[in-house]
């Protein structure tokens, strides 16, 4: 398991979901510190996690052999300049997880010797089912990868990614989630115009999503054979299917990832 003693600088929504399955893994009391600026949310991350936090940076810099950084990406490069770079060393891993800030802007600023990971996860980390992609820095090691890994792991699945692909993760698993639950407010829409009231509707949809991911996850099989057995030739799912064709339902979801990004490239602070 993990034996470093782990510092969250920021706890946001997903600084939050990183903390909850660490405590779950680690001696809080000793292992964990965790820095937070507003008054009622470090009250409720401490009372509810039962961990240090502080308001000071430099105090969990000094504290942690491993820094993940959560804040929002405008104000990493001032904790970054004033905070972060005072303590950081070769000796201490930093995870970024801001969105749009590259290993090199912040090697520029900490030093090119400090190992720095850039982290990707997505908003499923708040249950324990994210996927996220780590990418290496400059400085990184094997040995740094395998903890970022493991650190990451308790929130979900990992995949290792060159950082130049980050557009494209943002754009597939960082943006992925707000495409399915697009889908399936459009499928509870369709199922009340189609004269369902909207709680059976919402049942029905969501229990179809989670049931075929499960089937993907569980047979393993590819997601267009999974289809072709459900979809029997002048059946009603191949009507429904044809509609989708005609209406170049896999172009609409190519150009929606290429639109994506492109705005995730363009966002960069590299």
């Amino acid at each position: 398991m993990i034996n470093k003693k782990i510092g969250i600088i920021g706890c946001g929504n997903m600084g939050e979901a990183i903390l909850s399955r660490l405590s779950n893994v680690l001696e809080k009391s000793v292992s964990i510190m965790v820095s937070e600026f507003d008054f009622k949310r470090r009250n409720y991350v401490q009372s509810k996690y039962k961990v240090i936090v502080e308001t000071d940076n430099n105090e969990v810099v000094k504290f942690a052999d491993v820094i993940i950084l959560a804040v929002k990406p405008k104000d990493l490069g001032s904790v970054l300049k004033n905070e972060v770079c005072c303590g950081a060393s070769k000796d201490k891993l930093l995870i970024s997880i801001a969105a749009g800030i590259t290993t090199k802007y912040i090697e520029s600023i900490v030093g090119k010797d400090v190992p720095v990971i850039r982290v990707m996860p997505n908003m499923a980390a708040t249950i324990g089912e994210s996927i996220s992609s780590i990418s290496a820095g400059s400085a990184v090691g094997s040995k740094d990868m395998e903890l970022a890994k493991e650190i990451f792991l308790t929130v979900g699945d990992v995949v290792e990614v060159d950082e130049k692909l980050i557009d494209a993760v943002t754009a597939i698993s960082g943006s992925g989630p707000a495409y399915f639950f697009y889908m399936v407010e459009a499928l509870i829409e369709a199922g009340c115009a189609a004269g369902l009231k909207e709680d059976i509707a919402k049942k029905l949809v969501l229990k179809t999503a989670l049931g075929s991911a499960k089937l993907l996850e569980t047979l393993k099989e590819d997601p267009a054979a999974l289809r072709s057995r459900v979809t029997s030739k002048g059946g009603t799912t191949e009507a429904a299917i044809k509609v989708f064709e005609s209406k170049k339902f896999k172009k609409i979801i190519k150009d929606a990832v290429r639109a994506a990004k492109a705005r995730s490239k363009e966002l960069q602070k590299r």
